[in-house]
């Protein structure tokens, strides 16, 4: 990695705590390094601003075609999901 530069963003409160939280439950040494891996793997896939018309119809055709979820039901597993990473004693279903 080359010289470094500082870059300052505003986050959602629920990314900052998640992202404080996967940092306290030993995931990453700091939130640089979350951050850093974080866009190392966008960086390395396709973006949606690099994929051609046909490619999003193809992708979103795909999404269409896979088993839905209850949204109460996705929030609730979210939810339980994310009280794991602030309590890592709890156990998600």
């Amino acid at each position: 990695m080359g010289k470094l530069e500082r870059i300052t963003a505003e986050v959602p409160v629920e990314m900052a705590n998640g992202i404080r939280a996967a940092v306290g439950a030993g995931a990453y040494a700091s939130t640089d390094a979350l951050v850093l891996d974080a866009l190392a793997h966008w960086l390395d896939g396709a973006r949606p601003a690099e994929l051609s018309s046909e490619d999003l119809r193809t992708l979103l055709a795909e999404g269409a075609e896979g088993e839905g979820m209850d949204a109460d039901a996705f929030f609730d597993r979210l939810d339980q999901e994310i009280g794991a990473l602030h309590h890592p004693s709890a156990k998600a279903e």
